[in-house]
């Protein structure tokens, strides 16, 4: 797959899973309307690949750009450890929050989907991972198995209902 293509077919996945989300009875926030994407690369170096804002993120919350970029590079520091969530290296008295989840970097999918950590702040914590999640499943570089791993580690009540809601979405 081309990078032009690749690069907007993630962002188009990403718009749509997050308008899906905002429209979730689920949302505890539904005043939140977007924040900022991060995709870093670990495979085969450690290099961001796309850093982008979804959906549109006020001014007073412009701090999560920065919080996205840090759980992806978090999640990457501890993947020698089998993370594959920030929630597992999660700290409230700190800032460090979840809402970070990575492909599978050992698998059958396409290399270009391998390895790769998504990251989005602006949500609540669960509906930051669940819009990755979701996007990822759509993207088809995470399975169900995964998602039913990753959620489990955070106790996300979000990512079920927006995974249904999702169902109709145009995959690129």
């Amino acid at each position: 797959m081309p990078k032009t293509d690749f690069h907007a077919d993630l962002i188009k996945t990403a718009e749509n899973v997050l308008g899906e989300f905002l429209a979730l009875p689920e949302n505890p926030k539904p005043e939140r309307t977007g924040g900022y994407f991060f995709v870093l690369s670990v495979r085969p170096i450690k290099k961001p690949i796309l850093l982008t804002e979804i959906g549109e993120c006020p001014r007073h919350m412009l701090g999560t750009f920065d919080i996205c970029q840090e759980k992806a590079w978090r999640l990457a520091e501890n993947l020698s450890q089998g993370h594959t969530t920030s929630w597992l290296s999660r700290d409230l008295e700190k800032r460090k929050y979840g809402g970070a989840i990575i492909s599978p970097i050992d698998s059958e999918l396409p290399d270009y989907s391998r390895g790769k950590i998504g990251s989005f702040s602006g949500l609540v914590e669960h509906g930051d991972e669940a819009v990755v999640l979701v996007t990822w499943l759509f993207m088809g570089w995470i399975n169900m198995t995964a998602i039913d791993e990753i959620a489990a580690i955070s106790n996300n009540p979000l990512v079920y209902p927006l995974i249904e809601k999702c169902k109709n979405i145009k995959v690129f």
